[in-house]
């Protein structure tokens, strides 16, 4: 059996893997520039594990299990570091319903084995003495879920598929998807037609054109995303938490000895752009922005110095969860739309994808929420759960 994976992140390394180590047949990772060249090679690998609905928290635990075990799991290293995340959001005034909605995710969260509690303001300033924690009352807080390196972990992850059997086809892009009496046949690429019994899109926001080439509507659009490295004041050489602030507008995590990664939530984030032209760097005020923001939850980064940065791509579903499963034509199956939060379900949606493709059923994590069918009516517009927080930001997503 001929397999075709196009795109050489971390999810479609993920996929090729699990599917080479089944000997689900010959699996061969299309990718039109290099490994981890899209967004795989330009996020902050934030491994948090909060969710409001149970199917993605299901697949961020999942997925976290692995980067916890890489080297007896995959082998090699993903720069695994264990270190606390933090996650807020609004409860003062007009929020304060989001107190009892955050022990209720918290609540969730452990029932699946997640290692999270909440804790008061007071207790997160113990934790991070050169925290502001005035405009908040509580906080999620997960001593050991972490970050990673995002391309040392997706090469790591190629070289396992690798090893398993997997051919890796660099520089090739893939043009179109061929199908006949609605059964996948092969993928059209710059060298050629080739064969394939299966074909596997985890192509990120290049997804929605070229699924498009088999009849296929995705409803992905293509967001660009910025962040900067800045060098923390001397004051604050030690590593602060991972942040996923809401309240302060922020993504941000320790990047290596001295220096953070710092986004700005919302804003830009709904700009939709085309991926072939979009600007990778930063704006010119972004650096100030960043820095600003970040300073109102760490006081003291106001002095932090921007040292680089750069933009990368979200593919964004219209409701801000992932797409994973088959797509209505035999053969043919979709692992997109994870709106800046795949990364750490990567090795969830390898395993899954598998059980799905080889058994006909996904048993580690169900996938039916993630079907492309759910957008063929209305229904995406529920909520995925009656614990969604209301947010007294622009985020760009929920939780």
């Amino acid at each position: 059996m001929e397999i075709a994976v196009v795109g050489g992140g971390i999810v479609g390394g993920s996929v090729a893997w699990q599917l080479a180590s089944r000997h689900a047949g010959n699996v061969t990772i299309y990718e039109q520039a290099v490994i981890a060249a899209g967004a795989s090679g330009r996020t902050g690998a934030l491994l948090r594990r909060h969710y409001t609905n149970e199917p993605e928290a299901r697949l961020a635990q999942l997925g976290w299990e692995v980067f916890r075990n890489w080297d007896e799991r995959v082998g090699g290293s993903c720069g695994y570091v264990p270190w606390p995340v933090v996650v807020t959001v609004a409860t003062k005034g007009d929020y304060a319903s989001n107190v009892d909605l955050l022990h209720r995710n918290i609540a969730m969260q452990n029932r699946l084995g997640i290692d999270a509690r909440v804790i008061s303001a007071g207790e997160l300033q113990e934790l991070e003495p050169h925290a502001f924690v005035d405009d908040i009352d509580v906080a999620a807080y997960e001593p050991e879920s972490g970050y990673v390196d995002s391309i040392q972990a997706t090469s790591s992850m190629i070289e396992a598929a690798q090893r398993a059997g997997v051919t890796v086809q660099e520089g090739v892009e893939v043009l179109g998807i061929v199908e006949s009496g609605g059964r996948v046949t092969g993928i059209e690429t710059g060298d050629g037609t080739k064969s394939a019994d299966i074909v596997v899109c985890a192509a990120g926001p290049w997804s929605t054109q070229l699924m498009a080439t088999a009849g296929v509507e995705v409803p992905v659009s293509t967001i660009r995303v910025q962040i900067i490295i800045a060098q923390r004041p001397f004051e604050l050489a030690h590593p602060h938490a991972v942040y996923l602030d809401t309240v302060a507008g922020i993504f941000t995590r320790p990047w290596a000895p001295g220096r953070s990664l710092v986004g700005v939530a919302g804003g830009d984030q709904h700009d939709e752009v085309d991926p072939k032209t979009a600007n990778l760097f930063n704006d010119r005020d972004y650096p100030a922005r960043a820095i600003s923001a970040i300073a109102k939850r760490i006081p003291g980064m106001k002095n932090a110095r921007y040292l680089h940065g750069h933009a990368g791509l979200y593919d964004m579903s219209p409701d801000a969860h992932p797409i994973i499963g088959g797509t209505g034509i035999e053969g043919l199956y979709l692992a997109a739309g994870f709106s800046g939060a795949g990364f750490k379900k990567a090795p969830a949606v390898g395993i899954t994808l598998a059980e799905l493709i080889m058994d006909g059923e996904a048993r580690s994590a169900d996938l039916a929420p993630f079907a492309l069918d759910r957008f063929a009516t209305d229904a995406w517009k529920t909520p995925w759960s009656e614990t969604e927080y209301r947010f007294d930001s622009d985020f760009g997503h929920g939780l």
